[in-house]
Parts: structure tokens; C-alpha cells; sequence
């Protein structure tokens, strides 16, 4: 039987209701927390860089778009809506998008 899961590196107890762990990361981040910002950095980079390579493969360019991701990410944090969607979902679409931009 499953008696929790791990989820985006985040120790998630089968029986806890669900929570956006990056949703609140975002929430601290809007406020200028550098800690979350740092945690947000540490959880999701590497799935962020993973979905920005297999749009552009160059590994130059998607170091720099990785870069502004992040920095989007910290300059428009007070934006994001929890009530619309998952925050890693829309640190997701941000990077998805700006791989397609470039």
C-alpha cells in the first residue's frame, strides 16, 4: 500500500490534503522572500531546464532562458492566481513559453 508520495521533492503523506507546495513557495516569494525563492530554484530547476532543452536542444540558450525564467518567476510572483491552477503549472507555462519565444 502507498503510505505517501514524493512529489516535486516534497514528502507528500497519503492521508494529508492535497497542498500546492510551490503555490506557497510563490506566495513567500511575491513578499520578496530570497529563502523561497531559493527553495522554488532547488525544487523545480531541473524540471524547468529538462522542458526548456527539449524545446530548444541548444544547452547555451537554454541555460539563458532558464535564467529569465527565474527571473520572471521573481518579478512576477504577485501574480500568480492559486485559485486558477497549480503553481508549478504556471512556472511550467512560463518556461514553455519563453523556449518558444526564443
Amino acid at each position: 500500500m502507498l503510505w505517501e508520495m514524493v512529489i516535486d521533492g516534497v514528502d507528500v503523506p497519503e492521508d494529508s490534503p492535497a497542498r500546492d507546495h510551490v503555490a506557497e513557495l510563490l506566495g513567500r516569494i511575491a513578499v520578496r522572500d530570497e529563502g523561497s525563492f531559493a527553495q522554488l530554484y532547488d525544487l523545480l530547476s531541473a524540471r524547468v531546464f529538462g522542458l526548456i532543452l527539449r524545446v530548444l536542444v541548444n544547452r547555451a540558450q537554454c541555460e539563458e532562458v532558464l535564467q529569465e525564467v527565474f527571473l520572471e518567476i521573481w518579478q512576477s510572483a504577485a501574480s500568480f492566481a492559486p485559485k486558477k491552477g497549480q503553481g508549478r503549472t504556471w512556472v511550467m507555462t512560463i518556461a514553455h513559453r519563453r523556449a518558444v519565444d526564443r
